[in-house]
């Protein structure tokens, strides 16, 4: 068998079963401001802190799609992608943006395998459902199926989890539980 074709079949062996946890990552305010100056998305919820202390949140928000940009590079600490030579993300379905996340908040994602095929090209075609977590919160940020087409490297093999096994709760210990979420996000309301 080839290695693309032994690659897919452990993704197959793997569906529907957690990939763990990945690592946290802060979003920060000059995230924000650098998204919002590429995008031109520069309202104040999101980069005026002092405004944003009297808006709907009590603090400014990452922009939704800031938080949906990060999931490839939230999505490298569950798994290790070195059998990938080059991925191109080709599909973003099912996106609910759920709660906002406060500048200074910390994300990671939680994925299942949803499929994984081989494609035309010896491209291999890998759809996971991804949920952003954040941390202090019972809601995730964000929830989606993002696929992405990968190149198998020369020299590939077969993947390994690197995700953190076990509670995928969006809190560490029971204190961090207990601690409020920055800036008054425990005013979030979930949209579904």
């Amino acid at each position: 068998m080839s290695m693309i074709n032994e690659i897919a079949a452990w993704y197959d062996e793997r569906r529907d079963a957690s990939l763990g946890h990945g690592d946290w990552h802060e979003v920060t305010l000059e995230d924000v401001r650098g998204f919002a100056g590429v995008t031109r998305d520069d309202q104040w919820i999101h980069v005026d802190p002092v405004r944003a202390e009297s808006g709907p949140y009590g603090a400014p928000i990452a922009h939704g799609f800031l938080v949906l940009s990060l999931v490839p590079h939230l999505c490298d600490s569950l798994l290790d992608f070195r059998w990938s030579a080059m991925a191109i993300n080709y599909r973003v379905d099912k996106v609910r943006f759920r709660a906002a996340v406060p500048v200074g908040g910390h994300v990671r994602a939680t994925a299942k395998v949803l499929s994984c095929r081989v494609r035309p090209r010896e491209l291999l075609e890998l759809a996971l459902n991804v949920s952003v977590e954040l941390r202090g919160s019972t809601t995730p940020a964000c929830t989606l199926v993002h696929t992405a087409l990968h190149q198998v490297a020369a020299e590939a093999t077969l993947p390994v989890i690197r995700g953190a096994a076990g509670d995928s709760s969006a809190t560490d210990t029971p204190e961090q539980a207990l601690a409020p979420v920055p800036g008054g996000m425990e005013r979030n309301i979930e949209v579904n």
